[in-house]
């Protein structure tokens, strides 16, 4: 049974994601907090889907941004690795045009897997 305390006037909120998957290319530092102990990350995880054409593997790319004061993420964050990722998912259009959505997750937690 789930016990959900974020209602209000009957909305559930709720915006949890886990995926697991491999990094594409190095993660790229976007920002740097001013005391410079903060970094801000964003890089590509590759989910394979759950279906297989019978040419090739299909996979989806999904954006990943998250802060870090880890001194090791510089490093762990790299082409190929394996990660679990915890987040919530975040979503834009520009200009209100609802016709072109873009998603992105928004990491809380990173697991390193291999």
């Amino acid at each position: 049974m789930i016990y959900l305390s974020n209602q209000k006037k009957g909305l559930i909120k709720m915006n949890l994601v886990n995926i697991v998957g491999q990094i594409e290319g190095d993660a790229t530092v976007a920002y740097t907090s001013k005391d410079g102990a903060k970094k801000f990350y964003k890089f590509i995880v590759k989910v394979p889907k759950p279906y297989k054409s019978k040419e090739v593997d299909s996979f989806d790319y999904i954006n990943i941004k998250t802060w870090s004061n880890a001194v090791d993420d510089e490093f762990l964050l790299h082409d190929q690795a394996v990660v679990g990722i915890e987040g919530r998912i975040e979503s834009f259009t520009s200009n209100n045009d609802l016709t072109n959505i873009r998603n992105e997750i928004f990491a809380n937690r990173i697991l390193y897997l291999n």
